[in-house]
């Protein structure tokens, strides 16, 4: 092998193992947290199939939702794809209530999206909801919380955020 030839293969071999060791998203930016009050109806009730005794044997309900939605960021560069962010939104802290039976729901709306850095995005993410019953897992229902996100597209940084609740 030529002294050309070694040189340039070690420059390629110091470049790849600089890049395998910084990783695709290793320079982190911004990390950002807002809590938003949300509120809104997932579902719609069949007129006058409600049964407050037993909620898996008749018709869903129309169940309120309202509280606090949390959404977190974090802004990471990634030499390929360029800036992304790494959206987590939480809606466990939502109260839920049947508008007939008055019955509580939970729910496991928890979701990480990553998406490419704009200055405005909406995200819509699907959650179970479910009554606060034993089994009531077996009767859950889809709600969906659509949140307006601001960035400041210089540092990723999260600068305004707004939730709503809904069904699909």
């Amino acid at each position: 092998m030529t002294n050309l030839t070694a040189s340039r293969l070690q420059i390629a071999l110091s470049l790849l193992v600089s890049l395998a060791a910084a990783g695709p998203a290793a320079a982190q930016t911004a990390t950002s947290s807002f809590s938003v009050k949300s509120s809104g109806t997932v579902g719609t009730a069949a007129p006058g199939t409600v049964s407050s005794s037993s909620l898996g044997t008749a018709s869903p309900e129309a169940i309120n939702c309202s509280g606090t939605v949390k959404v977190s960021t974090v802004a990471v560069s990634d030499p390929v794809l360029g800036p992304q962010l790494v959206v987590s939104v939480d809606t466990t802290a939502l109260s839920c209530v049947g508008q007939t039976t008055k019955a509580t729901y939970l729910n496991s709306g928890q979701g990480n999206l990553t998406r490419p850095l704009v200055a405005n995005d909406v995200i819509k993410m699907t959650f179970a909801i479910y009554p606060n019953t034993a089994g009531g897992y077996l009767r859950a229902r889809t709600g969906l919380v659509t949140a307006n996100l601001s960035f400041d597209t210089t540092t990723g940084a999260l600068t305004a955020a707004s939730a709503s609740i809904g069904s699909l």
